[in-house]
């Protein structure tokens, strides 16, 4: 997973004059401390600490900087537990994760946002202000993301993946191995299984909100509920918690 996060770092350092002086920040992993395998994936990380102008990935040193501050940030029992006093707790995105990981994990006895491993498709974004990757920075994003994703899920060894981000998918559906999904009604794209692991793709809750669309809609969907019954194959007890900062099962579904 680190070799993919590099590369994608030495992309968006080679576009660095086209993409300026304003700060990019970045996100790994946040790996919940009763994770057993559901990953969720957002779009984009919006508004962040540690932020480096891109000319900073142009080097080795650099970028090798860069990863040990993002992994260092995340190496704590509970990376998310800030969520449930910040105020984006409240967002579309959050309130639809809320519901996906009590549906999913909830026979667990820990806080919501221990059980799953948050990711971004996209895990670089500008900065001051805040927004989602374009024009350069996006493009130089976009022909790493997906084998990034699969290196991602691999290393966490996931189960199942609720990726919500919306057309920020296409880029990566290829890469990732991940084409040839079976289309889904909306607010879902694309639903089944690939790699040993179920995947289900939708919108973005903002986007989807717009549309009339409320976080209870991505548990009533066909495609969702075959993924609920998978989690019954990892008991909490067969959950191990591994250095890598994820757990292993004894058994798969």
């Amino acid at each position: 997973m680190i070799a993919a996060y590099d590369r994608l770092l030495a992309s968006i350092g080679s576009r660095a004059d086209e993409i300026g002086d304003r700060p990019v920040v970045t996100h790994w992993p946040h790996v919940g401390s009763a994770y057993r395998g559901l990953v969720i994936v957002g779009q984009a990380v919006y508004g962040w600490d540690d932020d480096f102008p891109a000319s900073h990935f142009q080097t080795q040193a650099g970028r090798d900087e860069g990863i040990a501050l993002f992994r260092e940030r995340v190496d704590k029992p509970e990376p998310l537990d800030w969520i449930e006093t910040h105020k984006v707790r409240t967002s579309p995105f959050w309130r639809a994760v809320r519901r996906v990981a009590e549906a999913l994990e909830r026979d667990l006895d820990t806080p919501w946002y221990a059980r799953f491993a948050w990711v971004n498709l996209f895990p670089a974004a500008p900065e001051r202000p805040p927004g989602n990757p374009g024009g350069a920075l996006r493009e130089a994003q976009d022909p790493h993301v997906g084998s990034l994703l699969r290196a991602v899920t691999d290393m966490l060894d996931a189960r199942r993946v609720i990726a919500v981000c919306g057309p920020f998918w296409w880029p990566a559906a290829g890469p990732a191995g991940l084409a040839d999904l079976p289309e889904q009604p909306r607010p879902l794209l694309r639903a089944g299984r690939s790699g040993g692991r179920t995947w289900v793709v939708g919108w973005h809750p903002n986007g989807a909100s717009h549309r009339g669309f409320g976080p209870a809609a991505y548990r009533r969907r066909p495609a969702v509920p075959s993924v609920v019954g998978s989690r019954a194959a990892c008991s909490r007890r067969s959950a191990t918690r591994g250095r890598a900062g994820r757990t292993a099962c004894s058994s798969r579904p």
